[in-house]
């Protein structure tokens, strides 16, 4: 299977569902677990927020690739997951820190 990126602008808020549940039911529909997922960010708050990343996902291989104004950093981190729970635990634990857009 394709990689598929899945962002959260196109993810609706339907009848009051929260994003993550909205982005819950698009994982299960369009990826297979388990297996390798892609996570995407932006390091828009200063390259320290790299750390607070690593913190969040300690053990795994960051691609980096910074901006041409450096201006932000782009991260991608290549994760085997069990399922699409796996996946938004750690989106929540990203979206926690300020200076980090998720793709």
């Amino acid at each position: 299977m394709g990689e598929i990126n899945i962002d959260f602008t196109n993810i609706p808020e339907q009848g009051g569902k929260d994003n993550y549940a909205n982005l819950k039911e698009k994982l299960e529909t369009v990826e297979q677990f388990p297996g390798i997922y892609n996570f995407k960010f932006i390091i828009t708050g200063g390259v320290d927020k790299i750390d607070e990343l690593r913190a969040v996902l300690p053990d795994d291989k960051f691609i980096e690739q910074p901006s041409k104004t450096g201006k932000y950093v782009a991260i991608t981190v290549k994760k085997e997951m069990q399922n699409a729970d796996e996946v938004i635990a750690v989106y929540k634990k990203v979206g926690t820190i300020n200076g980090i857009m998720m793709l």
